[in-house]
């Protein structure tokens, strides 16, 4: 059902008790329930688990050290994949950005070299400021490949992961670079404010941020547009090309981020760590797209899709299962999830 369907009146002659009636009518439902579907499916996980584990489960420590600061660098970076898969495109790349912002903001504040001799670390600022303009030169690397020279997004930024990891392990050697506590660096994620950890302000900042972007600013329109239809976007004066430049930039300063931020927390670059990301931010944005608005990329739902997922990890490391059965559930999670709208799309298109 379009946007101005309730708007044309129903022919006196059509009888809306039918099939196609009867279709309109669970969609009108389904697209009412959607919202809440998200809220309710997180309450049933918690209290499936507390339930089960009301001692450890449900203890401040677990739920906030243990579910929200853990997510909060995948917040960050799913928040640029939202963006990007707004415009109708995949970033692959954003553990491979994430490994290069932080390797190189790493080297410049590390205690010692790579051979193990000791080195003044530099300023935490600058090192900062070169990592994230680093994510955002890979990023804008990616939306050159795809908006300007034609490449699918998937080639692109997948062939472009493996590059942006490779370099990062040549900066670092292949190895973790540790000791990163000079100048205060740690304290940017270690430190907290009204007792919330300055990780989940950070995450929490940023996801704004890019939700007033998307939802309240003409740019954010445009970039709805070009991803629903982006011949209608150019016929309608917009540039297409530059806006889906502007995502890979965004994703890109994301990942810069997110990963900054996990050095911050461990004291430690390890070009390994965000290369999960990938796959779990662009589940997060799915699920998203399932429990909010159905077949569109939306902060909220990108936001609870990834605190869902993690919430689920968490209960299942308090089972007996081994990680090969946990990580299956949490594939058949995120299937079941997805499932009913796609349904719903299956139906309506007969």
């Amino acid at each position: 059902m379009s946007a101005t369907d309730h708007l044309t009146p129903t022919p006196p002659d059509v009888d809306v008790t039918g099939p196609a009636g009867g279709r309109s009518h669970r969609s009108a439902i389904a697209a009412r329930a959607r919202p809440v579907m998200g809220p309710i499916a997180l309450i049933v996980v918690v209290a499936f688990f507390g339930a089960l584990y009301p001692d450890t489960f449900l203890t401040r420590t677990n739920l906030v050290t243990n579910v929200l600061e853990v997510v909060a660098f995948l917040i960050i970076v799913a928040a640029g994949q939202t963006v990007v898969m707004v415009v109708g495109e995949f970033d692959l790349s954003v553990g491979g950005v994430a490994a290069l912002s932080t390797a190189m903001t790493a080297s410049f504040i590390a205690t010692s070299t790579l051979d193990g001799q000791p080195q003044q670390p530099g300023s935490v600022f600058w090192a900062i400021a070169v990592g994230l303009a680093i994510g955002v030169g890979c990023g804008l690397l990616n939306g050159v490949l795809v908006a300007y020279l034609g490449v699918l997004a998937f080639i692109a930024t997948l062939g472009m992961a493996q590059v942006f990891t490779s370099l990062a392990n040549q900066r670092v050697d292949g190895k973790p670079v540790f000791g990163l506590v000079e100048n205060n660096f740690v304290d940017i994620a270690r430190g907290d404010v009204l007792g919330v950890s300055n990780k989940i302000w950070i995450s929490l900042t940023f996801a704004a941020a890019v939700w007033l972007l998307l939802d309240r600013t003409t740019f954010g329109r445009k970039m709805y547009a070009v991803g629903g239809n982006a011949q209608a976007a150019y016929l309608s004066g917009i540039n297409a090309r530059r806006v889906r430049l502007g995502a890979f930039a965004i994703a890109g300063s994301a990942a810069a981020l997110g990963g900054i931020l996990q050095a911050a927390t461990t004291a430690t670059a390890n070009t390994s760590a965000p290369q999960p990301w990938m796959l779990q931010s662009i589940a997060g944005v799915f699920l998203g797209m399932a429990m909010f608005r159905s077949g569109r990329p939306n902060l909220p739902g990108t936001i609870l899709g990834v605190v869902l997922l993690r919430t689920l990890d968490n209960g299942l490391n308090f089972t007996d299962l081994n990680d090969y059965l946990q990580n299956a559930i949490s594939g058949a999670a995120i299937v079941l999830a997805v499932l009913p709208p796609a349904l719903a799309r299956l139906r309506a298109s007969r």
